[in-house]
């Protein structure tokens, strides 16, 4: 009956110890996705001391930031409470630190400062006095060449004010977003993208806005392959934006000009018209009728008369017969 109990027991309980051991073992655990630097600013390298729920000191252990692609390797040693950076990489003179507060509570992260483009590469952070087989983890940092994004007004119309977005030196494909000040998305005008001789990206987009509560405005580019955002923010001055009465006036201004246009269109096609059939004709004094073509007209309005009544020689003078006249 008691080998039973045993049995049991160790069907039940045994396999659970493996995991109570793996959740109590300490590890070197460092952010898997890659740090993502701009050139001239300072960046952490996170990385912690802990098992899978807790955080564990790392006051009396011994940490080494190393990158094994150099010679020395050394990036940063912290041994016995104080920094020993002796063997340093001359490359991290001066730059690196541990944030010496935080180490009682198993933070173990690198800040480098004043980033270089020399400082991309695979980063391992390696405690060798840690009791266990999980002693070093590692974190790729990406160094950039590029800025925050620039914006500038370009232009005013009808519709608003023209703004224009500028990013380059950027290492994936970007994505830019235009943003006012609540976080709505605004519709882009144009955006193009372009790569440089080493395959760095540069985008540029415009987008029209109009007046709000604060005229703030925020372009964003993110390039997403490794999560990474840059945003800068304008504020465009109220003078900047058309007035609606200035925008009316030349709604209609424009409007008048384009059917003044049509109109003397129609006049000068139907003048040439009249000119081209003989029906007018121009002279000293200005535009005159044809002489031979009233009288033409005339005869034609009285084809009754004989020859001798619509003689040349009375058109002419000026009069017509008293029948004549009383007949017209």
């Amino acid at each position: 009956m008691e080998s039973l109990k045993r049995v049991i027991f160790s069907l039940l309980f045994l396999p659970l110890l493996p995991v109570c051991r793996a959740e109590d073992t300490v590890q070197v655990v460092c952010q898997s996705e890659p740090v993502v630097a701009i050139v001239g600013d300072d960046v952490i390298l996170p990385c912690s001391l802990r098992t899978t729920i807790r955080t564990v000191s790392a006051v009396d252990e011994s940490v080494e930031w190393q990158r094994p692609d150099l010679k020395p390797k050394e990036v940063h040693f912290y041994r016995n409470r104080v920094d020993y950076n002796d063997d340093q990489n001359n490359n991290y003179r001066g730059r690196t630190s541990l944030f010496k507060e935080e180490i009682k509570n198993g933070n173990i992260s690198l800040k480098l400062t004043g980033v270089k483009l020399s400082d991309s590469g695979n980063y391992t952070c390696f405690v060798p006095t840690l009791k266990s087989p999980f002693q070093k983890d590692s974190v790729k940092v990406i160094v950039a060449a590029t800025s925050s994004p620039e914006i500038s007004i370009v232009g005013v119309d009808d519709m608003g004010v023209i703004l224009k977005c500028e990013a380059g030196g950027l290492i994936y494909r970007p994505e830019m977003t235009w943003l006012d000040s609540d976080g709505n998305i605004l519709p882009d005008g144009s955006t193009e993208t372009e790569t440089d001789s080493e395959g760095h990206y540069t985008v540029r987009g415009h987008v029209t806005i109009q007046k709000t509560d604060n005229n703030m405005f925020t372009c964003k580019v993110i390039q997403h392959q490794i999560n990474h955002k840059m945003e800068t923010e304008i504020h465009v001055p109220d003078r900047m934006f058309p007035e609606p009465c200035q925008s009316w006036w030349r709604a209609w201004g424009f409007g008048g000009l384009t059917w003044g246009l049509f109109v003397l269109i129609v006049v000068v096609v139907v003048l040439y018209i009249l000119k081209s059939k003989g029906l007018l004709h121009w002279g000293r004094g200005g535009l005159k009728n044809d002489p031979q073509i009233n009288r033409t007209s005339l005869q034609n309005k009285i084809p009754l008369l004989n020859g001798n009544a619509l003689s040349n020689g009375n058109l002419q003078n000026g009069f017509l017969p008293n029948d004549v006249e009383g007949g017209v």
